[in-house]
């Protein structure tokens, strides 16, 4: 019987009908509740631990990208402020860390009343500093409102904002003032390349502290097992304090640290070659921030204060672009240390005027950096067991008093130190044993044949973004694979294909420049198990990641 070519147009969308729900079934189908399983056992929602997730509740990564940097922040719209000033001094508690100086170059000083400082001249303000080494006497003293704002990380505020939630004490971040650009890292033995070198190792730090949190945050990114992580926690050792950490890899007693500037480099040199800083945050560009908060009371009362106060950071910020010297003078006699000291400090770390604010806060319709941070670090600490009271970042800052200076920056822009050379990518493969401090294998599904990626691995992909972003001072490998079937040619053609559309999603909805990827093809070269088996087959179908270091 021959078939007319209305019936076989019917049997076609018959077979394609039937492709098409068995490759929803069995492949996308899979992987969605898969990634629902993984967020609810990394935490859940704000409804609990273990509350299902699904693909919804991340749509919006895909819509608010990060804003083009180049275009600078002119579309933010002024916010504006009822009245209220407060009349009497803003006490600001902050610890010996040089990434106060705006704020004390700006005051000429801790103390209040300098006829000549900007904030009495321009401003009329009043502002005391005052020193907390101790953060859980700080968090007394802001519970008790000896002090007004406070010095946090934003990993930090996530844990105190809990603990203050349990309280009924409201409080708001209103000011970032700073990234680590390297302050902060991870000294290991040489023979440590990468985080999943880490397996196995004996690792200090100092626990529910940045540097905890730094080393967390390199563990979840990695492309380690679930049990490697645990027994890596399982067998970390705790320290009073981030220099202890520091002493005890100098001591040869553990494999690596995670500390700060300046143990970070000291414990390098005390080993010598047999000692590197396996990762800082002059890769992980984007994970620790310092961030000010303030308490409800003075930001119902007297947000004219806290504006002007704002204003008055961002000015000693430009003048400590300006006369650098005079400001490490400054600030080294107010917080009792050398202006080589203060130098050192500074150069760890990016001071962030409004433009970085603007970005921080999702002021340019971006979603929030504060934001990703502060959701992360919740779930994390929830998970150590340090905090039971749910929070959420988007109650826990207010960027008004940022926004109500927009006018007075209409064009600054985002400025970065690190550079990408165009050419580096295709360096990368060279480099990428040696330099890659991240290697995992994802499992991204493609409509099969093409490279047309399937809406069930979006959820992937927009943690790879996040991960992007985080590591901003870094490049990105991206190896598309497959099984063995079909020929060399096009099983190459389609990874390649497959690797490029990674990066264009990627380009599209993180905003990640295309000059940091590197795509390869590697077609059926490189399995990872037998192709003689469907399970086989099915781990060598992969892309291989790798986040490689900016360096020369």
């Amino acid at each position: 019987m021959k078939l007319t070519g209305t019936a076989k147009a019917f049997i076609a969308l018959m077979v394609i009908g039937v492709v098409g729900f068995l490759g929803w079934k069995f492949y996308l189908v899979p992987q969605q509740e898969k990634e629902k399983q993984a967020v609810a056992e990394d935490g859940g929602t704000r409804a609990g631990v273990g509350a299902k997730i699904t693909k919804d509740d991340f749509s919006q990564l895909k819509n608010t990208p990060d804003p083009d940097r180049k275009s600078g922040v002119s579309g933010v719209q002024p916010a504006n402020l009822t009245p209220g000033k407060l009349n009497r001094k803003l006490v600001v508690g902050i610890n010996t860390w040089a990434g106060h100086a705006p704020g004390i170059v700006a005051n000429l000083g801790m103390d209040s009343g300098n006829p000549g400082s900007i904030y009495k001249q321009r401003y009329g303000l009043d502002v005391d500093f005052k020193i907390f080494d101790d953060p859980a006497i700080k968090l007394t003293a802001f519970l008790k409102g000896d002090i007004d704002i406070m010095w946090d990380t934003v990993d930090s505020w996530a844990n105190e904002a809990s603990r203050l939630a349990e309280q009924n004490v409201q409080a708001k971040a209103i000011l970032q003032q700073d990234w680590s650009r390297g302050g902060d890292g991870i000294v290991s033995n040489s023979s440590i390349h990468s985080i999943e070198d880490l397996k196995g190792k004996v690792i200090a730090t100092t626990q529910f502290t940045p540097s905890h949190w730094l080393l967390l945050y390199m563990l979840s990114q990695s492309g380690l097992t679930a049990e490697d992580k645990a027994q890596i926690e399982k067998s970390l050792v705790y320290t009073k304090e981030a220099p202890l950490a520091a002493a005890a890899f100098k001591a040869k007693k553990v494999d690596a640290a995670v500390t700060w500037e300046p143990d970070l480099s000291l414990a390098v040199k005390a080993r010598g070659d047999e000692a590197h800083v396996l990762v800082s945050t002059s890769a992980a560009t984007n994970v620790i921030a310092d961030c000010l908060v303030a308490r409800q009371d003075i930001i119902d009362k007297s947000p004219e204060t806290l504006r002007d106060f704002v204003h008055g950071w961002f000015d000693g910020i430009e003048f400590i672009e300006k006369d650098p010297a005079q400001s490490y003078e400054l600030v080294g006699k107010a917080l009792k240390l050398g202006p080589d000291d203060v130098s050192g400090m500074l150069s760890g770390l990016k001071l962030t005027p409004f433009a970085d604010n603007a970005l921080f806060f999702g002021l340019t319709g971006n979603k929030p950096q504060f934001q990703t941070l502060f959701d992360t670090a919740f779930i994390v600490w929830r998970k150590q067991g340090v905090i039971t009271k749910a929070v959420d970042a988007k109650d826990y800052m207010d960027a008004r008093f940022v926004a109500s200076l927009a006018d007075k920056y209409q064009g600054q822009k985002v400025v970065e130190s690190f550079k990408f050379d165009p050419k580096k990518p295709a360096m990368a493969a060279a480099e990428a044993k040696k330099h890659a401090i991240v290697n995992k294998q994802l499992t991204i599904y493609f409509t099969p044949g093409s490279d047309e990626i399937m809406p069930g691995s979006y959820f992937t992909l927009d943690s790879l973004g996040d991960m992007m972003t985080g590591f901003g001072n870094t490049f990105l490998r991206v190896e598309g694979n497959t099984d063995s079937k079909g020929s060399e040619k096009v099983n190459k053609s389609l990874s390649q294909k497959r690797a490029d559309s990674v990066r264009k999603y990627l380009v599209e909805h993180h905003a990640i420049p295309e000059v940091r990827f590197q795509t390869i093809g590697k077609g059926a070269a490189d399995p990872v198990a037998p192709n003689d088996t469907e399970a086989g087959r099915q781990q060598n179908r992969r892309t291989d990641i790798k986040v490689v270091l900016n360096v020369d």
